[in-house]
């Protein structure tokens, strides 16, 4: 039996994925009287098993499906379907990589960049037929691409100044407790539907090997003047520079450790440890109507340039 924290410390993932596939019935914990959950030998396994399929590339929504259902058949299918797709970008890079070679070559044997492109002009439909299929398997398969090197949709933003709403729950299920009274607050006040509403959430604290209780912390954006009640606080957000992208519930954890690696070997910016990290949901009334599933959120990490 191994407590959260330690089995997200064996396989270098974090508790929240954790429990998403728990919530998602993937995976099962048990529970002692003092609050520490616990994975028992059979999960663990399973865990490893999950683990694998994301090396291999495969989408959340199918590792979800081949365990949910339990099937060999649907098993079958889904990673027959995911080798297809693997196939075919190879196919389209290796079709690129003939075009480069062939390039590279003109370049070396010319030295004579007319040439070059004379050569480019002649081979110009294949090129733009090949980047053509390139592109949709790009766009087709972007939010299962969990390479740190292949982020490309990674924006840099400056968030404003702005007053706001907080409220903090500390609890089993604390991004859970902590909606449900931001959201009430939200709703009577229509706050989600006045110009410039802003919606923030983050862990405090974060969860720990040694704390199986955590908390959340959720922000909404208010006008100045605006009367906040008990429990909630009114607070003074400063704003900042952010490198941001987008993720499903059950790919948080992933993709805020590649954000981390992103912005720790980018060149031009640093993280900023003085600032807060934040999850920001982008278009609230979606989010509280959807499937958790399918959820999304803006990753935020604060940085400052080199």
């Amino acid at each position: 039996m191994l407590r959260i924290g330690e089995i997200a410390k064996k396989f270098d993932i974090s508790n929240r994925t954790l429990r998403y596939w728990e919530e998602e019935g993937i995976i099962s914990s048990i529970r002692t009287e003092n609050g520490y959950r616990f994975y028992d030998d059979e999960n663990a396994v399973r865990i490893k098993q999950i683990i694998l399929l994301r090396k291999l590339r495969m989408p959340i929504a199918d590792i979800e499906r081949v365990f949910i259902s339990d099937g060999y058949d649907i098993a079958i299918d889904a990673l027959t379907s995911h080798l297809e797709k693997l196939k075919q970008e190879a196919i389209v890079i290796t079709s690129l990589s003939t075009v480069l070679e062939k390039l590279i070559r003109q370049i070396k044997a010319g030295k004579n960049l007319n040439q070059v492109f004379l050569y480019l002009e002649k081979q110009s439909k294949t090129i733009d037929s090949e980047i053509e299929k390139a592109l949709q398997i790009v766009l087709s398969e972007r939010k299962n691409n969990m390479s740190v090197n292949q982020l490309s949709d990674v924006r840099i933003v400056r968030l404003p100044g702005m007053t706001i709403a907080s409220y903090r729950a500390e609890s089993e299920t604390p991004e859970k407790d902590c909606s449900n009274v931001m959201n009430k607050f939200i709703l009577e006040n229509s706050l989600h539907k006045k110009s410039g509403f802003r919606h923030f959430g983050f862990n405090n604290p974060s969860p720990s090997e040694n704390n199986p209780v955590y908390g959340y912390e959720i922000w909404v954006s208010i006008p100045e003047d605006f009367n906040v009640p008990k429990p909630l606080e009114k607070k003074q957000f400063e704003g900042g520079l952010y490198a941001s992208i987008t993720t499903k519930m059950g790919e948080i954890g992933e993709r805020w450790q590649q954000l981390y690696s992103w912005v720790k070997n980018n060149d031009k910016y640093d993280v900023d440890f003085s600032f807060q990290w934040l999850e920001e949901c982008s278009d609230f009334e979606t989010f509280i109507s959807s499937d958790e599933s399918a959820q999304q959120l803006d990753l935020l990490e604060p940085i400052k340039l080199r």
